[in-house]
């Protein structure tokens, strides 16, 4: 054979054999023989999903678990949640259409569920506060009781996501939930109702102070919070005192609204996206309260957009934050609509106006002032109006009354 045609039938051989891989690989994927593989020089993906993988897996399901016909849905959706999870941001997350729609009648200040907020202390998952007048309150459920079992299986390992999730259901139904409170396990049997979530809440003091609760930063608070401010902020009340404790967060926007009622100008907020792209967030220019003494309440479940707001009115001295170092949540979250659900995605970093980042540090209020127990901490909406055992309102009342 001459050398000539030698290379000629070496080239034709490794197109062939190329070509032949190619079509394998398409129609057979991580499925081919292992033997075919090497033969064909078979590589899986070094970038990308490797959808031959998954495929390997699913097969493998259908042709050997133990109960046949899986619900191939089901399993999208896993698979989706996992490919999320392996992401290692707490923050992100996969959810299927119904769990999007619970999410988002949360912050439209409307859900089916039992009128209890849930806070990570630890390994442990705590009652962090129950609105009143709803399911929980009548059953007997208390701030500060630890979630040990949700319908009978253990919340070990849980997020406070999943067991959200899992109290929350259709209206009229029932969940149980066991608690440990204070080395006694209790089970609660709850019914399910429509529950209105206030945004907005405020009380007088002393006919001088205007307290104002914000709960969440959802669809209504900008609107709701200047209203407050509107109605009260007149004759003698020209103090305000701003709760965020126990405040989860909520949109971005609110948090820059509440803000821009105290700050005349500059930023409210930097936003750090992918590849350190910032958006800067600057307040409005108006404000009710741009001249107002202030004091804000934070505390260790003050999360996100309520970090936000508390860290800009930091940043612009604009009045001193009393209670705990907040939970330092330092994302912001954006939704996109997929197939099979939604994406629940970490899109940017944020930073305080002065640049500071918060993420896993939170904020160190300017005058720290421990609770003794959850349960000591003022209820607005409740009747009668106790704050007495409020160590950290009333430190903030004496600052503003000074």
């Amino acid at each position: 054979m001459s050398r000539t045609r030698g290379i000629a039938t070496l080239v034709v051989v490794a197109v062939g054999a190329f070509y032949l891989g190619g079509v394998t690989e398409f129609h057979y994927g991580g499925f081919a023989p292992d033997w075919v593989k090497t033969l064909l020089i078979y590589r899986p993906p070094a970038h990308g999903i490797d959808y031959a993988a998954l495929e390997e897996v699913f097969a493998t399901i259908n042709e050997h678990y133990v109960a046949p016909n899986p619900d191939g849905q089901k399993l999208t959706q896993g698979a989706a949640s996992g490919m999320v999870s392996a992401l290692g941001d707490s923050f992100s997350r996969f959810e299927t259409n119904a769990e999007y729609q619970a999410s988002n009648d949360f912050l439209q200040g409307q859900f089916a569920g039992i009128g209890a907020s849930i806070a990570v202390n630890g390994d442990k998952l705590v009652i962090a506060s129950i609105l009143p007048n709803t399911p929980a309150l009548k059953a007997g459920v208390k701030v500060g009781d630890v979630i040990t079992d949700v319908d009978g299986k253990s919340t070990t390992g849980w997020t406070a996501d999943q067991v959200v999730t899992a109290i929350r259901g259709k209206v009229g139904t029932e969940v149980k939930i066991g608690v440990d409170r204070t080395g006694q396990h209790l089970t609660f049997t709850v019914k399910r109702e429509t529950i209105q979530v206030p945004s907005v809440a405020t009380h007088i003091f002393d006919n001088r102070v205007l307290y104002v609760r914000i709960f969440e930063f959802g669809e209504r608070t900008s609107r709701e919070f200047d209203d407050a401010l509107r109605t009260n902020l007149k004759g003698s009340v020209s103090l305000v005192l701003l709760d965020l404790r126990d405040n989860p967060g909520g949109f971005v926007d609110a948090a820059d609204d509440v803000i821009s009622e105290f700050v005349a100008s500059g930023k409210a907020a930097i936003l750090v996206g992918r590849g350190g792209t910032q958006e800067v967030k600057n307040v409005s220019g108006s404000g009710r309260a741009l001249t107002n003494k202030l004091v804000v309440l934070v505390n260790e479940n003050s999360a996100s957009a309520a970090e936000i707001a508390a860290g800009a009115l930091k940043d612009h001295g604009r009045g001193p934050l009393v209670g705990v170092k907040t939970f330092g949540k330092g994302s912001v979250q954006q939704d996109f609509q997929v197939r099979e659900g939604d994406l629940h995605l970490t899109i940017a970093h944020w930073l305080t106006p002065n640049g500071h980042s918060i993420d896993k540090t939170g904020i160190v209020p300017d005058d720290p002032v421990l609770l003794a127990q959850p349960q000591d901490e003022y209820a607005v909406s409740t009747s009668p109006n106790d704050f007495s055992r409020d160590s950290q309102l009333k430190a903030a009342l004496t600052l503003l009354e000074a």
